[in-house]
């Protein structure tokens, strides 16, 4: 059954609309005020939220920005006075749903819940088809699927570690999804993408009057996270000062707001990722120690797709399907000549580069059949002439291999080939064993 928020800091507004509601058949959620709200947003995941614009402290457009810089594209109905409409408006421009004027007319509201409710059942199935998964079967991922296992039981803080582009916030979510911190959200921060004074008032939140424009008070990542998980990905751009407040946060498992002195209970679990080595950036002075081996109680290493190329074939499947859907596009049959041209590549940009790739191919030539034509065409500088002899070269050590039935000593003869040469050659091109021992 749909799930309906309603918050308005009038009792009584909450009594009717709340069994008007009911008597629909909906299960209905009240709360007081946004703040409130916001929490219990991120908690139960309401279907649509009907809120009053003007309330004490935080107000509707408030909480509308709060839930959007959080993640949650909740459908937002506004109940405003007509002094308010142009707030509304305005939001609504952004991506509320709608608003109706008081005094309520139920009969529209009912009309529009269902409407709503409706439109969100296709967005859900749409959606659900867009989950992401960690995909792969080779040992590298095997080692990192029992790593996640092991540790995802535990409130351990977690240091996930990789290349760009390698899904280190899919390994973070999957950590979440298993733990016991999975029915509270998953909060995940970008630390590259805020200047410092920003991020320091994103994350501890503010109190009204704390600096100039702070109008009321602001709810952090911190706050928001508690009960689930917060994800600081690129958590190497840290500014020192920041570190020493997050190592504190750490130590203490608690805080306080910008410009406040009540201590809030930091009641989350955290885990941060990086591309860069953070033991040189402690080495050279950018990052602290003492908060690097606070990170670092679960070390996590996501390959990067160059060591397993093996599980190609399994992404592009995965990424075909996934696209398809999206697209409503025809599923082309994916060949192995296809296949092997990717491998030859050295995916610098990793699960992310290929997705893209995958994509753009689909979007652009609507293939009936996945051929290496395409990538030559469509990336002549990597899967060129260059990628034909990179295949051909393939081609001929996996051949070689069936033919001394993997015996590496004998093939590195038969191709005047270093075995130094051979395993680098045997792990760029993603040959495995199970390819020519069979």
């Amino acid at each position: 059954m749909a799930r309906i928020l309603l918050v308005d800091d009038k009792p009584n507004i909450l009594k009717v609309m709340g069994a008007v509601l009911r008597r629909e058949g909906y299960t209905v959620e009240v709360a007081s005020d946004a703040s409130s709200a916001l929490r219990m947003a991120l908690e139960k995941k309401p279907d649509i939220i009907i809120t009053d614009v003007q309330m004490p402290g935080m107000n509707g457009v408030d909480l509308f920005h709060g839930l959007r810089t959080r993640g949650l594209d909740i459908p937002l109905i506004f109940i405003t006075a007509y002094a308010s409409i142009p707030e509304a408006v305005s939001v609504i421009r952004e991506g509320a749903v709608d608003y109706l004027t008081k005094p309520v007319d139920y009969k529209v509201l009912k009309t529009l819940v269902r409407k709503l409710l409706s439109s969100a059942a296709e967005r859900r199935r749409f959606e659900l088809s867009e989950e992401r998964y960690l995909i792969g079967s080779t040992p590298v991922m095997q080692t990192l699927y029992e790593r996640i296992e092991a540790v995802a039981s535990t409130a351990a803080t977690v240091l996930i570690r990789g290349e760009n582009g390698t899904g280190k916030e899919l390994v973070a979510r999957a950590i979440h999804r298993k733990s016991r911190f999975r029915e509270g959200p998953f909060i995940p921060v970008n630390c590259a993408a805020f200047n410092v004074n920003l991020l320091e008032s994103e994350l501890f939140g503010y109190e009204a009057g704390a600096f100039t424009g702070a109008h009321r008070r602001k709810i952090g990542f911190f706050e928001t996270a508690c009960g689930g998980t917060l994800f600081l990905d690129e958590v190497s751009e840290l500014s020192v000062d920041l570190q020493v407040k997050l190592l504190r946060v750490l130590q203490e498992r608690a805080f306080t707001r910008v410009g406040g002195t009540d201590l809030v209970k930091a009641e989350f679990r955290l885990i941060a990722a990086t591309n860069k080595d953070l033991e040189q950036e402690v080495r050279e002075g950018r990052f602290r120690q003492d908060l690097f081996y606070r990170l670092a109680v679960v070390p996590l290493w996501v390959p990067p797709l160059r060591d397993r190329l093996s599980d190609l074939s399994l992404l592009v499947s995965h990424f075909v399907d996934r696209i398809c859907q999206r697209e409503g596009l025809d599923k082309p049959e994916i060949t192995q000549p296809f296949i092997d041209c990717l491998k030859t590549h050295t995916w610098p940009g990793n699960v992310r580069e290929l997705e893209n790739l995958i994509e753009r191919i689909l979007v652009l030539y609507r293939p009936k059949i996945l051929v290496r034509e395409l990538l030559q065409t469509e990336l002549p500088q990597v899967f060129g002439k260059n990628a034909g002899s990179c295949l051909d070269e393939r081609t001929t050590i996996l051949t070689t291999l069936k033919r001394c039935r993997g015996n590496k000593t004998e093939v590195s003869r038969l191709l005047h080939m270093p075995r130094r040469t051979l395993y680098y050659k045997l792990k760029r091109y993603g040959i495995s064993e199970s390819e020519y021992s069979s």
